[in-house]
């Protein structure tokens, strides 16, 4: 099945779309105080844990978020 010049130029655009609206969002999530983009990616992470991701993963953040804390950079 080939794709058409009509869709390929369709997708280009949903995709220039896409990045516009990731890049304004990633705009007003670097505008938050640090404290503030700590404390929502933790959150994140552990709604992330508890909906049933691996907690044996080689990547777990929790070292991360811990050290924040202890620096006083979130609560």
């Amino acid at each position: 099945m080939s794709v058409s010049d009509r869709d390929r130029t369709f997708m280009s655009r949903v995709g220039g779309y896409k990045s516009e609206s990731h890049a304004e969002e990633q705009a007003r999530h670097l505008a938050l105080p640090l404290d503030e983009r700590l404390r929502r990616s933790s959150e994140l992470y552990l709604a992330g844990r508890e909906a049933g991701a691996s907690s044996a993963r080689d990547d777990d953040p929790s070292p991360f978020y811990d050290r924040a804390r202890a620096l006083g950079l979130c609560a």
